[in-house]
């Protein structure tokens, strides 16, 4: 029975058009704006982004935007979403690619310096108000910067296709430490800064059980997918 089913899949990957799986975007994606951040919010001002250089697919977009939605915690707490959020990016020049954010990975770093006296080289992830998306480093006494990663996929309404994304955000601070950004949304302020973000969407290795899997839409290959650098 297993055989005949697979053999069954790859006669219907054989019929499907090459043109009806080559429109997703697919390389590393630059992007920037501006953020607003508070205690248990990420809002992007303006709802949107400036593509910068990007490389594969991506470098059509060049000088282009694109709008993106607030994350918040709840709902968007880190780990799986229990809701997805579709159109989480979506862009100007390409209208019919979208992201869905799935997964919002958990901050890496331990709890136990975030109330030290600042210093050079300091981690940090906040587990205040819960546990935090955020990297937290402290470049000197007086400066650092934050970064927080998510996954998902990007989408192509006109042909159904799917893949993996991972996008990683990255907020510096050239005058501040973390721990002066703690007490300030601690405290219940918001803290205003540019962000960089580079998106990169991975294809499976052609003819794996991935790419397999993930053309005939049941999400299996997640399970199975190896990542490609494009660019």
């Amino acid at each position: 029975m297993k055989k005949s089913v697979l053999a069954s899949c790859f006669m219907a990957l054989a019929v499907i058009p090459v043109s009806a799986h080559a429109n997703v975007i697919t390389g590393v994606l630059n992007f920037e704006g501006t953020v607003d951040v508070s205690l248990g919010s990420i809002v992007f001002e303006g709802s949107s982004f400036t593509i910068d250089p990007s490389s594969g697919g991506f470098a059509a977009l060049n000088g282009t935007t694109g709008t993106i939605q607030n994350i918040t915690n709840p709902p968007d707490a880190t780990g799986t979403l229990t809701t997805p959020v579709t159109d989480f990016m979506t862009f100007s020049a390409a209208p019919n690619i979208s992201v869905t954010f799935t997964y919002l990975a958990p901050g890496i770093y331990p709890s136990t310096e975030c109330s030290l006296p600042a210093a050079g080289g300091q981690v940090c992830t906040p587990t205040i108000p819960a546990e935090s998306p955020y990297n937290l480093v402290n470049i000197t006494s007086t400066s650092s910067f934050a970064s927080f990663q998510l996954k998902g996929w990007e989408v192509d309404s006109l042909t159904g296709q799917t893949i993996p994304i991972i996008a990683t955000f990255a907020q510096p601070f050239t005058t501040q430490s973390f721990q002066e950004l703690l007490a300030t949304v601690e405290g219940g302020g918001t803290i205003t800064t540019s962000f960089a973000g580079q998106l990169s969407a991975v294809v499976p290795e052609p003819g794996s059980l991935a790419g397999l899997m993930l053309l005939m839409g049941t999400g299996l290959g997640v399970i199975y997918r190896r990542k490609m650098k494009k660019g």
